[in-house]
């Protein structure tokens, strides 16, 4: 059995052992890195994963890496730089480079999933800015860059458990890009959500009646609460003539209600009314196509604030998964909010 610290003294050294440069890469190698990889990987991988597998990491940066001391030391070649003038004019200072924690980012984004690049003119700034002697005439950037992609890609792809790594990052990409698709700020943290509405709606509120002595604090709405049952009214809506007449005269000079009708005619109103097929609320509100807005109407006491913390804590009570694709209930108690305004808390 090969143990991880032997594997990883040969990682990269078939790559290295006839560079110029290979002394920085067995620098490198001997060092622990922690702080390397954790610098190299930070935009592509997310922060618990270095903890939990160092080895995979470390392996694949020493080789990331020795195939970027490759790309740069075959460009020196061809600006006809010998092997001599490579080591004592350049070392130094590549060596330098390629710990600057500007570079590491720079080389670590090479990993990341929609990659196919990495910014040369960055690259070319840095060394500009930082190091000396400037690199020679023709020295081409673009090509470094260009080429180190591609090796990376063949890490990745030559690694099972590195490419295992990445998929929990193009997991975490894709339930992004879904949640931005479903107009959710990625920053937006659905599961604290649900848990403050749980918190908030779960327990059934009998503020308003005696409980001394009961063991009623702790009923849950979701164990009594029972979603009504509807019908679809075509015509008229029978309760409105069963309201004073006062009422109906209101509501007629409001142009609410229609003229008055007879007894007979609401009588065959309510009987067509109640013909009419039942189903639950919820269906009606989860019927998008055909209700896309809905108003809630009833008399005082009659569940309307029931039934829309029911179906907060409907969603507060699905998966993340699927919370993600359904509609954020945001529930707003105007009595509170006014309460709170008055109050100067809003």
């Amino acid at each position: 059995m090969v143990e991880p610290g032997a594997a990883l003294s040969t990682v990269g050294a078939l790559i290295v052992k006839n560079l110029e440069l290979k002394q920085i890469w067995y620098k490198l190698q001997q060092e622990k890195l922690e702080e390397y990889v954790n610098d190299f990987f930070q935009d592509c991988i997310p922060e618990e994963i270095p903890l939990a597998s160092p080895h995979v990491l470390k392996k694949a940066l020493l080789e990331a890496l020795a195939e970027f001391l490759t790309t740069i030391e075959d460009e020196l070649f061809e600006c006809d730089l010998t092997g001599a003038e490579i080591r004592d004019t350049y070392e130094v200072a590549i060596e330098q480079f390629i710990r600057d924690d500007d570079v590491k980012t720079l080389l670590g984004k090479a990993f990341e999933i929609k990659c196919r690049v990495i910014d040369a003119n960055q690259l070319r700034t840095i060394w500009v800015q930082r190091y000396s002697p400037d690199m020679p005439t023709g020295f081409n950037w673009d090509w470094i860059a260009k080429q180190y992609v591609k090796v990376v890609k063949r890490i990745i792809r030559n690694s099972p458990e590195l490419e295992e790594l990445l998929k929990l990052e193009i997991q975490e990409s894709i339930e992004e890009q879904l949640r931005e698709i479903a107009g959710i700020p990625p920053d937006f943290n659905l599961t604290k959500y649900q848990e403050g509405l749980r918190e908030r709606y779960s327990i059934l509120n009998l503020s308003s009646l005696d409980t001394t002595g009961c063991a009623y604090n702790e009923l849950k709405l979701w164990q009594v609460f029972i979603p009504k049952n509807v019908r679809q009214v075509h015509q008229i809506v029978p309760k409105l003539y069963e309201l004073p007449k006062e009422h109906q005269r209101r509501l007629r000079e409001s142009h609410l209600l229609d003229t008055e009708i007879s007894i007979e005619e609401l009588t065959d109103y309510k009987q067509v009314y109640s013909q009419q097929p039942i189903c639950s609320i919820r269906e009606i509100i989860k019927d998008k196509d055909n209700y896309p807005y809905l108003v809630i109407l009833g008399d005082p006491g009659s569940g309307k604030s029931t039934l829309l913390q029911y179906l907060a804590l409907d969603w507060a009570n699905s998966t993340p998964n699927d919370a993600n694709f359904q509609p954020i209930p945001l529930l707003i108690e105007l009595r509170t909010y006014m309460r709170n305004r008055d109050a100067g808390q809003v």
